[in-house]
């Protein structure tokens, strides 16, 4: 069966059925509403609420010269039934995040997950080898743990999630000194 191409119609002008149909319009940008208020249980991963922590980690002098100090971006928390491949992500260019809460996720999981989508919303992405997890990525990342956790010397050699994790639930498990203050 051949198929005969026809002239497509000038917007504006007359259908084949003689009705005039209207112009057509470049689509409208998408226009974002404000996002939902929630309540506190949807950011409560772990023990840890998100919200807050989002809120003092943008306060941290790793960030004092970017995006995250002006405006804060849109968090998002997903609750998956099993550990997902990918535990959160950014998006720099909607100045947007997304942690993921799974079973079994530890407070140190979701701690270094917000930390390292806040650092792809501060850095973006660079101009050099590994434009995502590259140096100044890392450098920048190390930079805030030890500012917001007080974790050193971890080698992330890896993209992969989990190396502050241990670290950050280390800390977490050391028992605090308490002082007298009477």
């Amino acid at each position: 069966m051949r198929l005969r191409r026809t002239k497509r119609r000038p917007a504006g002008k007359e259908s084949p059925a003689g009705k005039r149909q209207p112009p057509e319009r470049a689509p409208s940008p998408v226009k974002r509403t404000a996002p939902a208020r929630r309540p506190p249980a949807y950011f409560t991963v772990a023990g840890i609420r998100l919200d807050l922590e989002l809120e003092r980690l943008r306060g941290l002098p790793a960030f004092a010269d970017g995006p995250l100090t002006k405006r804060r971006p849109e968090l998002k928390v997903r609750r998956a039934s099993t550990r997902p491949n990918r535990v959160g992500f950014a998006v720099p260019a909607e100045h947007r995040l997304q942690v993921t809460a799974y079973p079994g996720i530890r407070p140190g999981d979701v701690l270094e997950t917000l930390l390292h989508e806040l650092v792809h919303l501060h850095v973006g992405r660079a101009r050099e080898a590994h434009a995502w997890h590259g140096r100044t990525f890392k450098t920048t990342l190390a930079r805030a743990m030890e500012e917001a956790y007080g974790v050193r010397g971890v080698g992330a050699r890896s993209t992969l999630h989990g190396a502050y994790a241990e670290a950050i639930e280390r800390l977490r498990a050391k028992p605090q000194l308490e002082m007298d203050l009477a």
